[in-house]
């Protein structure tokens, strides 16, 4: 039987996880109050009548499979903002019970139950092919559909392992700015704007609405601008994480103002005023084909930490 997940299943569903990811270990609390984030997420998924326009699906769901009434399998869908269509995917099956069916049976169930919805495409990251998980989604017709570059870099003796003293003096006086914070009612919308400007028909496109703004960020600090005298030409998404760490998500410079070493500058700037703060690691996310990006990360010093593979199966609207 599947249904919706309920709360009895935290206890078995918990150990079921602690079993599979063993380096990623929940405790009963942490595992439902991460479930409960996902089934908290906004707006709707339930099903839509066909001949009604598709609403856009920004709402988690999460399903238990029993057997004899005893949970052995768990999946949900977590919606990514900025991509209306489309819902992250995570689940699994408990060891004895896997090669069985059961994860075919689970996976069936969810594309029938968002028929009808505004859901397009699922997504599922692993960290290469290889993987039970990969074999699995493959054989079921996902595909890859992009890969993404974590990468990392690290204080060291009180300094930036990377800013390099060898930096062109040259590319910093050309890209000459500041950044600054500003008012939540012109940070967020201008925040906006610029993003559009940045990413606007590009494959990492995610686009931001202000409400999604509004509803993520904890501080306007974390919002920076760099402002080429008065007029805003690139931002920073500063993100804070444990472990004296932030996460930089994202970061962009106008079209205009690229190749022209601003980009440079902006990480220039943000990471001298992180280390003022006390950051020791700083981390962030690009494309495996933004090989722009890639090569302004890796000459200031980021290294690689993990790659992650998307794997997608696209949704059939039944006409």
């Amino acid at each position: 039987m599947i249904r919706p997940y309920e709360q009895v299943d935290t206890a078995v569903l918990t150990a079921v996880h602690n079993t599979l990811f063993p380096h990623q270990p929940h405790t009963r609390h942490s595992w439902g109050a991460h479930v409960e984030g996902i089934l908290r997420a906004n707006a709707s998924t339930e099903r839509q009548p066909l001949v009604a326009p598709l609403v856009a699906s920004r709402s988690g769901r999460a399903w238990t499979l029993l057997v004899d009434n005893i949970p052995i399998a768990y999946a949900a869908i977590l919606p990514v903002p900025g991509l209306p269509g489309l819902v992250e995917l995570e689940g699994f099956v408990a060891p004895a019970w896997q090669r069985q069916g059961y994860g075919t049976h689970l996976l069936t169930h969810i594309k029938e139950e968002l028929k009808g919805t505004a859901v397009s495409q699922l997504s599922y990251p692993v960290p290469h092919l290889h993987t039970p998980a990969a074999h699995f989604l493959l054989k079921n017709n996902f595909f890859t559909e992009h890969e993404e570059r974590m990468l990392e870099l690290t204080m060291v003796n009180g300094q930036w392992s990377t800013i390099n003293d060898h930096l062109p003096l040259a590319t910093l006086r050309q890209a000459q700015g500041r950044l600054c914070h500003l008012p939540l009612a012109t940070a967020i919308p201008l925040f906006c704007r610029l993003y559009a400007a940045c990413f606007t028909g590009l494959p990492w496109n995610q686009p931001f609405t202000e409400a999604e703004v509004a509803a993520t960020l904890r501080h306007r600090e974390e919002l920076l601008f760099l402002m080429e005298n008065e007029t805003p030409i690139g931002f920073v998404w500063l993100r804070p994480q444990a472990n004296n760490t932030v996460e930089l998500e994202p970061i962009g410079i106008i079209p205009e103002k690229q190749g022209q070493g601003y980009g440079r500058t902006l990480l220039h700037l943000v990471l001298s005023q992180l280390a003022a703060q006390g950051v020791t690691a700083v981390t962030l996310g690009v494309w495996a084909n933004n090989i722009p990006a890639l090569h302004l990360y890796h000459s200031l010093g980021f290294r690689q930490t993990e790659s992650i593979i998307y794997l997608a199966y696209d949704l059939k609207v039944i006409e």
